[in-house]
């Protein structure tokens, strides 16, 4: 315990860090000397929902990962107008990767990434909607956008869960 308290103190310097649990960390986006540091720490895979051209995208962000042992992972969600599918294939990527190995999951700013969390937290995780929003709300306040993708997601996620109910059930 001594030593992830440790850790987590090392990631404080990370933009908008936040720890969802011991096989998943979030940020905005991480410098080089902290992609390194994340791997020192043990973290296996980096995901990326961030473009490229994003105002503080890290350079050659792919190669520097490669080149530390990190696998890399890039599903760009645009800001203004993000794919329902794309942050759906993100959560369930994120669910199976984390049963294995440690994913630092990071956008620019934690704003694209902590909105899903928001459903990882309730829908893979099983965490209320209380707890999980006060989560989202350390990060930031959804816009009306994101908001709305976040719903789309739930309708989503609730028919797979009734749909696995009913199975159980038969």
């Amino acid at each position: 315990m001594q030593q992830q308290d440790t850790m987590q103190e090392q990631f404080n310097t990370i933009l908008a860090f936040m720890p969802v649990h011991e096989h998943l960390y979030t940020s905005g986006q991480p410098t080089a000397e902290q992609l390194n540091l994340i791997k020192e720490n043990g973290f296996s895979t980096i995901i990326n929902l961030a473009l490229t051209d994003a105002s503080n995208h890290l350079p050659f962000e792919d190669r520097i990962c490669l080149e530390l042992g990190l696998d890399y992972i890039q599903i760009p969600l645009l800001w203004d107008c993000p794919n329902s599918s794309a942050a759906l294939l993100v959560l369930d990527l994120v669910d199976h990767l984390v049963r294995e190995q440690q994913v630092w999951l990071h956008c620019a700013k934690n704003f694209r990434v902590s909105s899903l969390m928001y459903l990882y937290r309730q829908y893979y995780m099983g965490m209320n909607i209380a707890e999980a929003d006060a989560l989202l709300q350390q990060i930031w306040q959804p816009n009306e956008t994101w908001t709305g993708l976040m719903h789309a997601l739930q309708l989503q996620l609730q028919a797979r869960q009734s749909t696995k109910e009913i199975e159980q059930l038969s």
